[in-house]
């Protein structure tokens, strides 16, 4: 049984599908008896009573019987045993549908329940209105877990010194240079690092497939970019990591073709792809070179009198983008901390739209941290990769600090969103009102609104903790301690789960 989407909603996880808005205000109490049947997932059998449906049936005979033309008769003046003749069936289907859906919602708000994603009515296809009598039927439905919020006071937390080196400060502005230069064809010359290539992509199922393979996926136009030595040659091909992609890669000419077989991520969207072993071709179309900008055009580019007066604008952007990742290191203690100290069930598993929307957040996470477009794309394909367990972390997190928001009362205006969009878009170069209608289509405000809805709650909590300024390595240690403990913990439960 697929897990359903979680809509994820600030406060109201719980949509009412009404067509016609029948308020059940006027209907009576429904009995409901509410099960569990799993981890966060309930099941409410639902018992409509046979007058409610009596009365339904006759009120869309009155309403039909008002507007039908049958042959012979003026429109409404029909006799009601003929409609009843005529259109029994039909008006049955069309009230059983209506009363599913009202009760199912007044049910919910009886039980006053969090519901996430849809419902699903058992045996949907075998539910019929009887001629007379009650109607039962069962759903079953996934719910914002039971948990309780830890203490949010004299958290301890540890803030990592930052300092800026005039070394990184080249880095950004060669970095700038590679990013703003020009392209040109290399035409027939070998593949060298950080060339740019133009590839056709195809995901064929299985190991080592033929091309005589049903395709899962194909990209008939994306670029690569070829890792060197500085990056482990680990790259990544439509959005999935290849460890030694460089090795693969170097050396090769525009027309020819590049075979790799591996395991699909296991937080792909794609099912197909998610787990499974698939073959990719990456046919070599173009290889591309980049010429960096020349200093002066950068400076120009970025309204700075000369190189010198550019860095020092390059300064003062690495300065706040390391004030936004030392909050972003404190905040990630601060989740680990609410992870660490709360319990809860979690519904079964993640759903394609989740692990996409999982991703979606992640990226937006990096970008505000102030990655680049590249180093983003290869971060979020080694996402893709993470554990089970790590998605599951994120929903986990996502109901804390849904609550944690609820109980101190954050609010996001309209400015605060539109502020991080100017922000966004100033890093990438873009008009911010472009870059909004463009996450409007992509259904990415609500991700956005919900990271700076987390920032604020979390800064919030930061404000009453108690802090130690530490070593950069010495959070480091930490996080690689802290990620052997989870392999282990990880390691445990997968035996205990193997067992069954």
């Amino acid at each position: 049984m697929a897990p359903h989407d979680h809509e994820h909603h600030d406060h109201d996880h719980h949509h009412h599908d009404h067509d016609h808005d029948h308020d059940h205000a006027h209907a009576g109490p429904l009995t409901v008896s509410v099960e569990d049947v799993g981890p966060a997932r309930k099941c409410l059998t639902i018992e409509i009573p046979a007058e409610r449906i009596a009365e339904q049936v006759g009120s869309r005979f009155e309403e039909l019987q008002s507007q039908a033309a049958l042959p012979g008769f003026r429109p409404g003046k029909a006799p009601k045993r003929l409609l009843q003749r005529r259109f029994t069936s039909a008006v049955r289907d069309e009230v059983r549908t209506q009363l599913l859906s009202d009760c199912y919602s007044q049910a919910i708000e009886q039980e006053k329940l969090s519901v996430l994603g849809q419902p699903e009515i058992k045996d949907l296809d075998k539910i019929t209105l009887p001629e007379t009598g009650s109607l039962t039927f069962k759903v079953e439905v996934e719910i914002v877990p039971a948990f309780e919020l830890p203490e949010l006071e004299g958290v301890a937390i540890k803030r990592p010194k930052l300092e800026l080196s005039d070394a990184e400060v080249e880095a950004e502005v060669q970095r700038m240079g590679r990013q703003f230069g020009s392209l040109s064809d290399a035409g027939d010359a070998a593949v060298e690092v950080d060339d740019y290539l133009m590839t056709d992509v195809t995901i064929l199922p299985g190991q080592d497939a033929s091309d005589s393979a049903e395709q899962v996926a194909h990209h008939p136009q994306i670029y690569v970019l070829v890792p060197g030595e500085s990056r482990s040659f680990k790259g990544h091909v439509a959005g999935i990591v290849v460890e030694d992609l460089g090795k693969r890669l170097l050396g090769q000419k525009a027309g020819q073709t590049v075979r790799v077989s591996l395991t699909g991520p296991s937080a792909h969207e794609n099912e197909k792809i998610k787990d499974r072993p698939i073959t990719l071709v990456i046919k070599i179309q173009k290889v591309e070179r980049v010429a960096p900008a020349a200093e002066t055009d950068l400076a120009a580019r970025f309204g700075a009198a000369d190189p010198a007066d550019l860095r020092k604008q390059v300064r003062t952007m690495l300065e706040s983008r390391h004030q936004r990742q030392q909050q972003s290191a404190m905040h990630q203690q601060l989740c680990d901390y609410l992870v660490e100290k709360v319990e809860m069930e979690l519904p079964e598993g993640l759903s394609g739209r989740q692990a996409e929307r999982m991703l979606q957040r992640q990226a937006m996470e990096l970008a505000y941290q102030g990655l680049g477009d590249e180093e983003i794309a290869q971060r979020v394909a080694e996402l893709r990769q993470s554990s089970d367990a790590e998605a599951r972390r994120t929903l986990k997190l996502f109901f804390i600090l849904s609550r944690a928001a609820e109980t101190l009362e954050v609010e996001v205006s309209e400015g605060e969103l539109n502020g991080r969009i100017a922000m966004y878009a100033m890093q990438q170069g873009r008009r911010p009102e472009k870059l909004r209608q463009e996450m409007q289509r992509g259904g990415q405000l609500e991700q956005l609104y919900m990271q700076i809805r987390d920032q604020k709650t979390l800064d919030k909590v930061l404000e009453k903790a108690s802090i130690t300024d530490v070593d950069p390595s010495e959070l480091a240690e930490d996080g690689k301690d802290a990620a052997k403990a989870e392999k282990k913990a990880e390691k445990k439960t997968t035996r205990k789960s193997t067992k069954k």
